[in-house]
């Protein structure tokens, strides 16, 4: 008896896990990026993008997000490795990790223009950042898009300014800006 009381508990818990995760959306990574720009000598603009995401949102509008910087494109592959060797050191610290918590009800009546708060992590270091982005919701999808870069700055969460001059001296010392644009486009799928 003891056994079959024990299996059924199990049953539950497998049915009730499985409830919970079909109100989740999965973060659909083909259809997700992360935006970046750097600036160098003032005047030469690189964008690049990561498409290594993964994440989650519940329905009660909590988020999580990973972002692989291993996935850094720019186009120009020696530029990809020395962002992620360099500069981000990536061996030490592979992801950035955002997450935070919107209130998908309030979404029920068409896209909205919000500020959403996170908490994004990098490098070890976490800090508060405001997104505005407009948040669409219908039943199996949420997407959301930047309304407006963010700018962060690697100082922020503590990457060492010698990063950046080491960065800069594989390219003949031309400053680099400690500070870029952010933006971020997220397709979320039931």
């Amino acid at each position: 008896m003891k056994k079959i009381l024990s299996s059924f508990g199990l049953a539950l818990a497998l049915i009730s896990t499985h409830s919970l995760a079909a109100d989740n959306y999965l973060l659909e990574s083909k259809l997700s990026s992360v935006s970046f720009t750097t600036i160098k000598n003032q005047f030469v603009v690189e964008p690049a993008t990561i498409n290594t995401l993964s994440g989650e949102l519940s329905e009660s509008g909590k988020f999580s997000i990973d972002v692989n910087l291993k996935g850094i494109s720019t186009g120009i592959p020696i530029r990809d490795a020395r962002l992620n060797d360099i500069f981000f050191e990536s061996v030490k610290y592979p992801d950035v990790k955002v997450s935070g918590k919107v209130d998908l009800a309030a979404l029920s009546n068409g896209p909205k223009k919000l500020v959403i708060p996170v908490q994004v992590t990098m490098y070890g270091k976490t800090k508060s950042i405001g997104f505005p982005v407009v948040i669409l919701k219908n039943d199996n999808y949420v997407m959301v898009s930047s309304s407006s870069s963010v700018i962060v700055g690697a100082s922020d969460f503590g990457l060492p300014s010698e990063n950046l001059t080491k960065l800069a001296a594989t390219v003949g010392g031309i400053k680099i800006s400690d500070r870029v644009p952010v933006s971020l486009a997220l397709v979320f799928k039931k």
